[in-house]
């Protein structure tokens, strides 16, 4: 392709169509349509992208490639139109892995903690002279923005594995964070979901950076003796590297062992367990990749999570207010584990079960989880373009109040309902209450609506 050719993005207001969007846009002419606009659009039209805001027929001319997300069906009139004119059509995933082929790509995959390690990663290869450009699964609170731009031919991709849409991707180096059941509705069977993971591993040209504590990990590397991979561990000293925590009230501490030699001991604010192996798997390929640990250490205090990754977006007086993405049963088990030692905090969820299939699939999973909460708002299933099914969160939260009656559970469908319900329960006594609003969806409207009524009075 040359810089004359037009490319149009059908779903552009995706997190991760849009980055693509933008990273084209700087060699090529560039539009894109999406049903509803939000930051991310207003983004991108500030930088000259036209966006349409429906999704006709019409909006398709003389394209010379057709980029669309996976969640787009068949039927869509803008990709009925584009077969039919015999302009070429492939999902973002292709695209991504065709565009940066020629690139050396370092990429980062797994269940849980793509974003936060893709986001920890780039911030240690940015301040220590590297110049990647930067795909992101979230919103970096620095660049307050989900791509960085940089002329070269390094990128730090998040790879998402959710549709094996990773395994377009040519990778120099590799983070794996973790491996879980996860998007079964795609995969089907573990089997399938390690093969794609298997694949990932040998495509890899490098080195393979995985988080050996995770079983299901294991279970993919146990025979495989490949001198690319390299594992670390906070269990296993045997592990090429080894790590230690140590947490403090404000801090934690992470002292990072190689074949049992010391490398050294970063500093951070303080972060969950489960984080801590996002950050130690940043440094590692950070080293692998020629970063000195001692210039990793002066800027590891700086390190940030990005948004909607347990993100305090109030903190006033006796109110705190969190937005955090887990939509994944065991990811909740994390935040909640973060959580339990400040006893003196009374706490609320309000939880947005994403898509009917996740919810489904993990039924009983997600209501053992959600009944240790003491006490929990749960709103209406977010689709994410999925057909309705018959189950609710008030069928959901009949079930909770039923396994656990202690569980303070209340099923309220209507945010603004939601953020009446919490304004009472703030101004029932002083004492600090935090209020955690959590899902992959549209819930952190709770947070922000809730948050304009506190300064209103």
């Amino acid at each position: 392709m040359n810089k004359n050719n037009k490319i149009h993005f059908i779903g552009i207001a995706g997190i991760g169509m849009s980055s693509l969007a933008e990273f084209l846009h700087k060699n090529y002419t560039v539009t894109g349509s999406d049903l509803s606009g939000n930051e991310i659009t207003t983004k991108l039209k500030k930088t000259g992208i036209k966006i349409y805001e429906n999704q006709s027929a019409e909006n398709i001319t003389n394209q010379d490639l057709i980029i669309y997300t996976s969640a787009i069906k068949n039927n869509n009139p803008e990709l009925v139109e584009a077969k039919k004119r015999g302009i070429k059509c492939i999902t973002r995933g292709r695209a991504l892995g065709e565009f940066t082929r020629k690139d050396n790509n370092v990429c980062i995959t797994g269940t849980h903690g793509k974003s936060t390690t893709t986001n920890y990663l780039a911030q240690i290869l940015l301040n220590c002279g590297k110049k990647p450009s930067v795909f992101l699964g979230a919103i970096n609170t620095k660049y307050k923005t989900n791509f960085i731009y940089n002329r070269s031919n390094l990128n730090v991709i998040e790879a998402d594995e959710s549709d094996n849409s990773f395994n377009f991707l040519n990778s120099m180096y590799s983070i794996i964070t973790n491996i879980d059941f996860d998007h079964m509705d795609f995969y089907k069977t573990k089997k399938n979901l390690y093969l794609a993971f298997e694949n990932f591993i040998k495509k890899t040209t490098n080195k393979v950076i995985v988080n050996n504590d995770c079983p299901n990990i294991k279970n993919i590397i146990v025979k495989n003796t490949n001198k690319k991979i390299i594992r670390f561990s906070n269990i296993e000293k045997n592990a090429e590297f080894y790590f230690e925590i140590k947490n403090s009230q404000k801090r934690t501490e992470i002292i990072l062992y190689k074949k049992k030699n010391i490398i050294g001991t970063f500093k951070f604010q303080k972060i969950s367990h489960y984080n801590c192996y996002n950050v130690v798997g940043s440094i590692i390929t950070a080293i692998e990749m020629g970063i000195s640990s001692e210039k990793i250490k002066k800027i590891s205090q700086k390190l940030d999570q990005p948004s909607r990754r347990f993100e305090k977006i109030y903190n006033r007086k006796n109110i705190t207010i969190i937005d955090d993405y887990a939509h994944h049963h065991n990811a909740i088990k994390e935040v909640r584990k973060f959580i339990k030692d400040d006893t003196e905090t009374r706490t609320i969820l309000v939880f947005q079960p994403h898509r009917f299939t996740r919810l489904k699939k993990h039924y009983k999973d997600f209501l053992n989880e959600i009944s240790l909460w003491k006490e929990v708002i749960v709103s209406d299933i977010y689709s994410a373009f999925e057909k309705k099914q018959k189950f609710t969160s008030k069928d959901f939260v009949y079930e909770l109040r039923k396994i656990n009656k202690s569980c303070k559970a209340y099923y309220i469908n209507d945010y603004d309902k939601i953020v009446v319900k919490l304004k009472k329960e703030i101004f029932k006594n002083n004492s600090h209450i935090r209020i955690i609003t959590m899902g992959a969806g549209d819930i952190r409207k709770v947070g922000t609506k809730l948050i304009k009524t506190i300064k209103n009075g």
